[in-house]
């Protein structure tokens, strides 16, 4: 017998009320917006303030989002310049990470029951990947190469471990061009030459074979000519004309480079990966709200950089290395399937809770009135307020990271780098011949 629909007085106004509510949520966005203040207040107030907000305003330091916070705290002391700080919290989350299991019943269930902000926090691919890059980064700001090393091949073993778990499954993140080559950089300043080709030539072809298919970045020229030019010096010289007749544009003399000489690497890090934004559809069917939420990093239009690097008579221009945006959008795009799968099923179960919730009110009363269809209505208003889209990510990586390599003759030099035509790093370095200095200025 076909279910007789109770209808609900003024249930018309409540529905209109209840759509006009669940507009204006913020579903989710509480680390979002957290994040979006303290950027304002890194820009405006310095890092120092920023910390400090940020400290008083992370609602969830040691629960389910605890990783999280450890991220984020972390990269600010990064960027701060507080290295040892740094590294004490990325390791912490870098273990944690590495150490998450699968979700516990309760969580899966509440996340079943309201939405997957129930369950911890877990960091995405290209996420995991950047906490092994800051930490490399923080022990070659503090000149502790062998530690920046020790990233590095963890890195490697993280990478081995996505890509053979990813195999033909088509995600389009399961390497990453830019940290092969930047850990090429410190192989290389490390004398481990050999490990350095290798790292090159990893990065080529991941920039060729997946960077410039999914994000629109092909394998720069500068890592096509470290690729050619260490082939040279380590005497492979069939790889060396293997790679040649890949690349003829290449300018023969830029292979050289005089062993007297030192070299400046600069790692420039511009602006901040955007937070996710949520999409919902809400509906009123039969005195029951039914409502969808997912998350989604619109696309924005950005205007590329220009990075350059001078000592006196000796200029160069920077290259873009890695486009995090892009990698987290397209990293969003491959989940989206499951995610829609888990709010579709997530959608049914709150809707056989308020039929059974009206059910149940029926048999306590002993008849079908408004008692019944007020509580099954609740039940999904309750649902739909508590439909949330995960919003949650590393919002201060950086939006792209562009790279420069300036070769110097030995001595006392006074180095300049600009981005944008803005000075972002001036100051007087000692180069040593055959020597690599890392220089990591913030682009804004």
């Amino acid at each position: 017998m076909r279910k007789r629909i109770i209808r609900i007085p003024g249930r018309d106004f409540v529905a209109i009320a209840v759509l006009a509510a669940l507009a204006t949520l913020a579903c989710g966005a509480g680390h979002t917006l957290t994040m979006g203040s303290v950027v304002r207040t890194l820009d405006s107030d310095g890092i120092d303030a920023a910390v400090e907000e940020f400290r008083e305003s992370f609602g969830d330091s040691t629960g389910r989002n605890r990783l999280l916070y450890l991220m984020e705290l972390g990269n600010l002391y990064r960027l701060a310049g507080d290295y040892p700080t740094a590294v004490r919290l990325f390791l912490e989350a870098d273990r944690l990470s590495d150490l998450q299991g699968a979700f516990k019943p309760g969580r899966r269930i509440a996340s079943l029951l309201t939405s997957d902000l129930a369950l911890e926090f877990r960091d995405a691919d290209y996420e995991k990947v950047m906490i092994n890059y800051c930490l490399a980064v923080c022990y070659a700001a503090m000149g502790d190469v062998e530690n920046a090393l020790v990233e590095c091949r963890r890195l490697n073993n993280k990478l081995k471990v996505m890509n053979a778990a990813y195999g033909d499954m088509g995600n389009r993140y399961s390497d990453d061009a830019f940290v092969r080559y930047f850990s090429g950089v410190l192989y290389e300043k490390a004398g481990e030459l050999n490990d350095a080709l290798v790292a090159y030539r990893r990065s080529v072809y991941v920039y060729d074979e997946f960077y410039s298919r999914y994000y629109g970045l092909p394998a720069p020229d500068m890592v096509k000519i470290d690729v050619l030019r260490l082939c040279r010096e380590l005497g492979f010289r069939s790889m060396l004309e293997e790679y040649s007749a890949s690349w003829p544009d290449l300018e023969p003399d830029s292979l050289y480079r005089d062993p007297g000489w030192g070299e400046i690497v600069v790692v420039a890090e511009v602006g901040f990966i955007p937070p996710r934004k949520e999409i919902s559809r809400t509906a009123v069917v039969n005195d029951r709200i039914y409502r969808i939420a997912l998350p989604s990093i619109p696309e924005v239009r950005r205007m590329p950089h220009s990075l350059e690097a001078w000592s006196g008579d000796f200029t160069v221009r920077g290259f873009l290395a890695e486009d995090l945006t892009a990698i987290a959008r397209k990293n969003l795009e491959d989940q989206a399937g499951r995610i829609l799968a888990k709010a579709v099923a997530r959608l049914v179960l709150k809707a056989g809770v308020a039929e059974a919730g009206e059910e149940l009110v029926e048999k306590l009363t002993g008849e079908e009135g408004i008692a019944s269809g007020m509580a099954g209505f609740l039940l999904s208003l309750a649902g739909a307020f508590t439909e949330r889209a995960d919003l949650r990510s590393w919002l201060t990586l950086p939006d792209r990271i562009y790279m420069a390599r300036l070769t110097l003759p030995p001595g006392r030099r006074r180095v300049t780098v600009t981005m944008d035509g803005k000075t972002i790093h001036s100051g007087t370095v000692d180069v040593k011949p055959g020597d690599i200095l890392l220089l990591f200025p913030r682009g804004g």
